[in-house]
C-alpha cells in the first residue's frame, strides 16, 4: 500500500492560547459594596435594647389592662349543679341519698368533641346504662359535651351504675340537680 509521506503529523505539542488576566476592578467594586452595606447596618446592630425593667413594666401594664376585662361567672354557670363528694370511710352510694326534691346523675366524662362524647355514650348503652349527652357552653364560648348516666330515683340503682362504670375503668362524678 502506498503511503503519503508528504503529510506528517507534527510532533510538536500544541500550546494553549494564553489566558487573559482578569482585572481586579470587579473584586474591588464588590468589596466596596459589601463595606457600604455593612456600615449602613452597623448602627442598627450596635443599638442597645430596652432595659429589662422597662420591658417588665410594659408587660405588667398589658396584663393589668387585660385583667380588668375579665369577668368570672363561675357561680352562675354551676348554679343548678352541685357535686356531692362521698366521705372517706363511707361507701360511694351511701354518701348521697336521693331526696324528694333532687335528682342524681353520674357524669361519666366531659369532652370538647361531640364524637368522643357519642362514642362513650354508645359504650355505656352497650353496658345497659341509660346514658345521654348534654352540650354545655362555657363563658369563653367553648362548647363541652358531658356524658351523663341517669337520672336515678334510688340509691341502689345509682350504686349499681357506679359499680358497673368502675368495673369498666370509667371514673364517674356524682351530680345533684334540683328537680324542676
Amino acid at each position: 500500500m502506498p503511503k503519503d509521506y508528504a503529510r506528517k503529523p507534527s510532533a510538536r505539542p500544541v500550546k494553549p492560547a494564553p489566558v487573559k488576566q482578569r482585572s481586579s476592578f470587579s473584586v474591588f467594586v464588590m468589596g466596596a459594596v459589601f463595606g457600604a452595606v455593612l456600615m449602613h447596618f452597623t448602627p442598627v446592630l450596635l443599638q442597645k435594647s430596652p432595659s429589662p425593667a422597662a420591658a417588665v413594666k410594659e408587660v405588667g401594664e398589658t396584663i393589668k389592662a387585660e385583667a380588668s376585662d375579665l369577668k368570672f361567672d363561675f357561680y352562675t354557670i354551676l348554679k343548678n349543679s352541685e357535686i356531692v363528694v362521698p366521705s372517706g370511710g363511707a361507701e360511694p352510694g351511701a354518701a348521697a341519698q336521693p331526696s324528694d326534691n333532687a335528682t342524681y346523675l353520674l357524669q361519666a366524662g366531659s369532652f370538647r368533641l361531640s364524637s368522643q362524647a357519642e362514642s362513650l355514650r354508645v359504650k355505656l348503652l352497650l353496658l345497659n346504662l341509660n346514658a345521654t349527652v348534654e352540650a354545655v357552653g362555657s363563658s369563653n364560648g367553648e362548647k363541652w359535651y358531658r356524658v351523663l348516666v341517669g337520672p336515678f330515683t334510688d340509691a341502689s340503682k345509682m350504686a349499681y351504675a357506679r359499680t358497673k362504670l368502675s368495673e369498666n375503668a370509667i371514673d364517674s362524678l356524682l351530680l345533684k340537680r334540683r328537680a324542676e
